[in-house]
């Protein structure tokens, strides 16, 4: 049996791939939009969100970050309880998926946004001061977000199909596999976090002694 997981998930995301593309579109329009709302925020605010960024530079390795746990208990619940857990029960809830796509584009948007206002505001410096702060950790949150959006409305367009008469979907096969695959996804968000709390901080200390 073991040896089948590799053909059975293959199966999976080969009937799934209309709705993984979907998913992907609309998070790179989460992205994109999330880029183009830099250029309206008021100015003020910009200027405030700037000194803030300039504060947390400046300080350099001397200053006294936020404790690990924190961070970590922080990106837990972003990711774990307000990411995974949320599009689950909407995707389990049958007529959630279209909110589903909407946690998918807040994220997209909330990563669009923060890129590229850091470049906006810094040139190079935030470009370099972005992959930081951004890149390590989105390395597998994204990818997680993207498996657990995908695999929530996946399931919900297949529990509206039996509830509309189909009866040769096996509904129990598709909620044991959501269920596995959004627990995957929970496991990278995890290590996402780990990321976030333990490895991004060290980035920037090195940056913070580096950058001008």
């Amino acid at each position: 049996m073991a040896g089948r997981w590799p053909d059975i998930l293959r199966g999976y995301f080969r009937r799934r791939t209309a709705t993984y593309l979907c998913v992907l579109i609309v998070f790179a329009m989460g992205v994109v939009f999330g880029g183009l709302a830099v250029g309206h925020v008021a100015e003020a605010e910009r200027g405030a969100l700037a000194r803030y960024v300039e504060g947390l530079l400046a300080q350099g390795p001397g200053r006294a970050p936020l404790p690990a746990e924190h961070v970590l208990r922080q990106a837990m619940v972003k990711d774990l309880l307000k990411t995974v857990g949320l599009m689950g029960v909407l995707g389990l809830s049958v007529i959630g998926a279209p909110l589903v796509l909407g946690v998918v584009f807040l994220r997209g948007f909330a990563l669009g946004f923060t890129g590229a206002f850091l470049m906006d505001q810094m040139q190079l410096r935030g470009v370099v001061v972005a992959l930081v702060s951004l890149l390590p950790h989105n390395v597998l949150a994204v990818p997680a977000v993207l498996v657990a959006g995908a695999t929530a409305v996946g399931f919900s367009v297949t529990a509206a199909r039996v509830l509309l008469g189909r009866r040769d979907i096996n509904v129990y096969h598709h909620f044991l596999s959501t269920l596995l695959l959004l627990a995957g996804s929970a496991a990278l968000l995890l290590a996402a976090a780990f990321v976030e709390a333990y490895v991004t901080p060290v980035l920037m200390d090195a940056v913070a002694r580096v950058l001008p």
